[in-house]
């Protein structure tokens, strides 16, 4: 089962009980300008809610971004062997750290991943930086068990949507921005209706404020109850 809100993920955190969801899995805007885009021009003041919310909360940030957010519990490491993006004139790291709140244990705490192979899975993709499935399906699969909730406040182009249906998670995600939650939308509508997951009860979107100022209900199913508006960004 999926819920997608076209909308802001901060004030939809703000909506739930605390400790009412599993993990939450997340790439937030990292405050580097990247590429020019306005919504990584600041990191949003968003984990204060998130801890609150969730049992246990990881997620990707720039090497030298990890010192804005509090101690974690943790820090895990995605590295890109072979990155294409990195040469002597800048670019992307060859690592990212994973910063990790809550009571979890990583058996192993890096992740390595083949940039050739990722750029190939993620070609066609809309969006300027989508993640790697592998990392993600990786964190959600060692932050969470079968059946628990997975939320996304900065869903972007769906990245964690997929691995979560692909886990058997129930996934909410939020994305403030029109374009990339049409993105998000298509790629976890396709990967619910693959024949191992679809059932009449796990597949609904909600399209509720954001940008696009549209509902489209999908097919039955239950819905937490948010009604978002347009404040915050999403890389």
């Amino acid at each position: 089962m999926f819920t997608l809100h076209n909308g802001d993920g901060i004030q939809f955190m703000r909506s739930l009980q605390s400790q009412s969801i599993g993990a939450i899995i997340t790439d937030p805007p990292y405050g580097l300008d990247f590429q020019g885009e306005s919504w990584d021009s600041f990191i949003p003041e968003w984990i204060a809610e998130a801890r609150r919310v969730a049992k246990i909360v990881a997620f990707t940030t720039a090497p030298t971004t990890q010192w804005d957010y509090p101690r974690p519990e943790w820090v895990n490491n995605w590295y890109r062997a072979g990155s294409t993006s990195r040469t002597s004139a800048g670019g992307f790291n060859h690592w990212s750290p994973v910063l990790v709140y809550g009571k979890v244990k990583f058996m192993v705490d890096t992740y390595v991943t083949a940039a050739a192979l990722t750029g190939m899975q993620n070609k066609g993709i809309e969006h300027p930086s989508p993640k790697d499935l592998g990392l993600y399906r990786w964190l959600i699969d060692n932050t969470s068990s079968e059946g628990e909730t997975i939320l996304d406040p900065f869903m972007g182009s769906g990245t964690t949507g997929v691995a979560a249906l692909h886990l058997k998670r129930v996934f909410i995600g939020c994305e403030l921005k029109a374009e990339y939650f049409a993105v998000a939308e298509k790629r976890i509508k396709s990967a619910a209706l693959s024949p191992a997951l679809f059932t009449p009860s796990n597949n609904r979107v909600q399209r509720t404020g954001g940008e696009s100022g549209q509902q489209n209900l999908f097919s039955a199913g239950e819905v937490l109850p948010a009604k978002v508006t347009r404040q915050s960004t999403r890389r």
